[in-house]
């Protein structure tokens, strides 16, 4: 997968039935049904669905490439 991203770029997410989603491909551009489907036809893993995607949003990793996700005061929130 390349580093660049734009609006442009389309991104092949298979998603398994226990619902996490795994980036297959990207493309910079459109790509054809047949690169979609050889992609998908390739895929080792079982997955449930795909889905072709473009981001709606580009958002900066923090400029050390690690997660920009900060945790609050108190430790990361957990659900109980």
């Amino acid at each position: 997968m390349s580093a660049a991203i734009d609006y442009k770029t389309h991104i092949l997410i298979g998603v398994r039935a226990n619902g996490i989603m795994t980036v297959l491909r990207d493309w910079p551009s459109l790509p054809r049904q047949a690169e979609v489907q050889d992609e998908i036809d390739a895929a080792a893993e079982p997955y449930v669905a795909f889905a072709l995607c473009t981001p709606t949003s580009i958002l900066p990793a923090g400029g050390n490439g690690n997660s920009a996700r900060k945790t609050g005061s108190r430790g990361p929130h957990r659900r109980g």
